[in-house]
């Protein structure tokens, strides 16, 4: 027989069409790093890149290392004479940590480590480039994953409120339901679902399988969160659509945000976490949400001002306070 909408039969499977190929595919990119600098500051690095970025994660049963290694490889500077390569597409990047400007040869990507704040900063430079290679470097390297998880999940967190804000938007002016889906149970799918990609993400970054058996673990409270989330979301049926649409859209922004934090600490230390601790990184998200889902909303305020006259424009109120909380 089949499942039936809505049953939770029906929502593993769609969270299932997922492509874990694909960021498997993403998260094993081969990755080409050079060090150019002293052999002892070198050493340095190359330790700090399989080290964790907070120690508590350093001896982490989940934080494992790959078993193939990546490529790293050092020079005394970017000469030809120290054997550096003069071909712009030979290292994905150069991490410079002579503490000179570097004479780079033309089109090499070069981190130099003191101009950049340190190494955390490097990182955070480093990720901003080269957002491509978030996933693959996190993987291949141990020190990268704090900042890309973060990412991944603030990227997600925001993701998942934008739309809920744009499906509320369909359902308070009707006649944009033809572009979009006004269906509370099709909303949760779709946030589930990103959710769902989230803690994959999360998975590959951490250097762990990435398939739905050894994730298990990880995706099976999303299934029980996407039940919780239509309750809130009928709560929320009888408040001024407005205010209504700003508190689902927190909502599903802590909602994705604790979710992910979850995955992140189980990954990093093997630990899962209580009740209380979880209500507690939900509340603070939440908090947290408030500005971010305003300048989310206000931004999508200005893009339909830039809109065609055919489409409605967003609700001028949709930019202020929420007026009730979760």
């Amino acid at each position: 027989m089949a499942a039936s909408v809505g049953s939770a039969k029906a929502f593993w499977s769609i969270i299932k069409s997922v492509s874990v190929a694909e960021i498997a595919r993403e998260s094993r990119r081969p990755v080409s790093i050079a060090i150019a600098g002293p052999p002892e500051q070198r050493e340095e690095i190359v330790r700090a890149l399989f080290t964790p970025v907070h120690a508590d994660c350093v001896a982490s049963p989940q934080a494992v290392a790959l078993p193939e290694s990546p490529v790293v490889e050092g020079f005394d500077s970017l000469q030809p004479e120290a054997g550096f390569p003069q071909g712009k597409d030979i290292f994905d990047l150069v991490i410079d940590v002579s503490g000179q400007s570097p004479d780079a040869p033309e089109g090499v990507p070069v981190y130099p480590l003191q101009d950049l704040g340190g190494w955390e900063g490097t990182i955070e430079r480093i990720l901003d480039d080269r957002p491509e290679l978030a996933l693959p470097l996190a993987r291949s390297f141990p020190a990268f994953r704090p900042a890309v998880a973060r990412r991944i999940i603030a990227e997600t967190a925001s993701a998942n409120a934008q739309f809920t804000l744009l499906t509320g938007i369909s359902a308070a002016l009707p006649i944009t339901a033809i572009l979009l889906p006004v269906n509370t149970l099709s909303d949760m799918v779709i946030l589930t679902k990103n959710q769902a990609m989230m803690v994959l993400r999360l998975a590959a970054a951490y250097g762990l399988p990435v398939d739905y058996r050894s994730r298990a673990r990880e995706l099976g409270p999303l299934l029980m969160n996407a039940f919780g989330w239509r309750t809130v979301a009928r709560q929320l049926v009888g408040l001024v659509p407005v205010a209504g649409l700003l508190t689902r859209a927190m909502i599903a922004y802590a909602g994705t945000v604790t979710a992910g934090k979850v995955a992140q600490i189980y990954y990093e230390t093997g630990e899962s976490l209580s009740t209380a601790h979880i209500k507690h990184i939900y509340q603070e998200a939440y908090v947290a949400s408030g500005a971010i889902v305003r300048r989310i909303a206000s931004t999508l305020q200005r893009r339909s001002q830039r809109t065609p006259p055919s489409q409605p424009p967003l609700p001028p109120s949709m930019a202020s306070e929420p007026s009730s909380e979760a």
